[in-house]
C-alpha cells in the first residue's frame, strides 16, 4: 500500500493499519534482539564483539600511522631546547675546591653533590658554611676546624 493511501486512511479514522505496521515492527524487533541478546553469549564472544566493535570505531579514525604527528629535525632540536634542563647532581670536588673555585656560597650549594647536601649547612644570611655544627667557611675564607 503506498504512503498516500496510508495517509489518507489515518485520517479517514481506520487506525487498523497503524497497529497492524506497530505489530510487525515489534514483531522484527523482537526478532533483531534476539540475535543480539548478550546473555547467550559467551565470554568470548562478548569480548570478540568488543573487540570488533573497538576495531571499527578505530577504522572511522584512518590509519594510526597518519594521526601520529611528524616531528621533522628542526622541531624536534627546537623541543629539546625548550625541555627545561635539571640540574645535575654530580660531584665536581671537595668543598674546599669548590670555595676556591666559586667564592660565593651560594654558588658553591648550587654544585655540590646530593651526599655533599647532606653533609653541609649554609646559612644564608651570613654566607657561612657548616659541617656537623662547626664552621668551615665564614663567608670569605675556609676556618680551621683544628683550632
Amino acid at each position: 500500500m503506498s504512503d498516500s493511501v496510508r495517509h489518507i486512511m489515518s485520517k479517514a479514522g481506520t487506525d487498523n493499519l497503524k497497529d497492524e505496521e506497530r505489530a510487525k515492527f515489534r514483531a522484527k524487533a523482537e526478532e533483531i534482539s534476539e540475535l543480539y541478546e548478550e546473555e547467550d553469549k559467551t565470554e568470548l564472544e562478548k569480548r570478540h564483539d568488543r573487540f570488533r566493535a573497538r576495531q571499527e570505531r578505530a577504522s572511522r579514525l584512518g590509519p594510526a600511522a597518519e594521526r601520529l604527528p611528524i616531528l621533522t629535525k628542526e622541531e624536534s632540536e627546537r623541543r629539546e631546547k625548550e625541555r627545561p634542563q635539571r640540574r645535575q647532581l654530580k660531584f665536581e670536588g671537595p668543598i674546599e675546591k669548590l670555595i676556591e673555585k666559586y667564592k660565593d656560597p651560594k654558588e658553591v650549594f648550587q654544585h655540590l653533590s646530593m651526599g655533599q647536601l647532606m653533609k653541609y649547612e649554609l646559612n644564608e644570611e651570613t654566607g657561612c658554611i657548616y659541617e656537623k655544627g662547626t664552621m668551615i667557611f665564614d663567608g670569605e675564607k675556609l676556618v680551621d676546624g683544628d683550632k
